[in-house]
């Protein structure tokens, strides 16, 4: 995606107020990685997950506790590490029960399975 993360960053610094006050968080295999293929964007923070999802949740995690109003409560990055596996080992069988496949879904039956899984497994941060 470094055509849209080229136009974010344009609009980040070129645009309205609106735009430069906006943030974001890039995430690759590597740390420096990208600048075989994209050196416009040297000087931007990269945070490396290497493969690993647990590695890559915490990150993202970690970005919207600061990015976020400081009033929203968030689990660290292990606990959302933890649902996310759970979420995975759960979703052949209720791929199973509608007759898909997890290899066949597509995007926006993905997000169904999102959404359901987290409807029936409701956290509630205190």
């Amino acid at each position: 995606m470094p055509l849209e993360l080229g136009l974010f960053l344009g609009a980040k610094r070129f645009g309205s107020r609106q735009h430069r006050n906006k943030n974001c968080l890039i995430l690759d295999l590597e740390k420096y990685r990208y600048q075989k293929f994209i050196s416009d964007i040297a000087g931007q923070d990269i945070a490396a997950h290497g493969g690993k999802p647990n590695d890559a949740i915490r990150a993202v995690r970690d970005w919207l506790s600061v990015a976020t109003p400081q009033s929203v409560k968030m689990p660290g990055g292990a606990a959302i590490a933890r649902r996310y596996a759970q979420f995975r080992d759960e979703l052949p069988a209720a791929c199973e029960r509608l007759e898909l496949r997890v290899e066949d879904l597509t995007f926006a039956d993905y997000v169904v399975q999102v959404e359901e899984w987290l409807k029936a497994n409701a956290l509630t941060v205190g």
